[in-house]
């Protein structure tokens, strides 16, 4: 039997299902779901709309209710996406406030804690004087950490180089600091 053409009818369903929604970070969100519709061949608008409008939960559905119940003749996943990046991702001014007010390290390594920094900073990133971003970056920094990258870094350095830096320190301080509550544990057993 010759290669025939099948008919459209004939085209078997996708099935995707996407991840829950972030709204701490639509933008991310959306090139999650982007990723799965491009590996499985989804172009229509329509079914893309309807994929994200069933992967909703009602807290995220009700900000773009109006949009649900009355889906754009054109470009309605387009649409649906401006329009819920708009209602949920967090203000200019709000990840300021999250920027300024955002503790320290943490469980995070000092490059995960500078990406994040920059996130914050989203557009206005490139605009932002590279010393004041350090400043702020280092003030997050354990103060042993800040004392070793003080003596070893000039204030031009790279940013990056400089997280990445401080990760390699923070590592041997924690490994140091393992190391030396191992020791106490030992001779508090004898």
């Amino acid at each position: 039997m010759a290669d025939e053409a099948l008919p459209e009818a004939a085209v078997a369903s996708v099935s995707v299902k996407l991840p829950s929604f972030w709204p701490s970070d639509p933008q991310l969100w959306f090139a999650q779901v982007r990723a799965q519709f491009t590996t499985r061949g989804i172009k229509l608008q329509k079914t893309k709309f309807d994929y994200v409008v069933a992967s909703l939960a009602p807290a995220y559905a009700t900000e773009v209710r109006d949009l649900i119940l009355t889906p754009p003749a054109m470009n309605s996943y387009d649409t649906l996406r401006e329009q819920l990046i708009k209602q949920t991702a967090a203000s200019e001014q709000r990840r300021l406030q999250q920027l300024f007010t955002t503790k320290e390290l943490g469980d995070r390594k000092p490059t995960q804690l500078l990406r994040r920094m920059q996130q914050l900073l989203g557009d206005k990133v490139g605009s932002v004087d590279n010393f004041f971003l350090r400043e702020l970056f280092l003030q997050r920094l354990p103060s042993n950490v800040r004392m070793i990258l003080a003596s070893m870094h000039d204030d031009s350095a790279d940013l990056q180089k400089l997280a990445q830096l401080a990760d390699k320190v923070t590592e041997v301080a924690n490994t140091s600091v393992s190391a030396i509550n191992l020791t106490q544990v030992i001779d508090e057993l004898e």
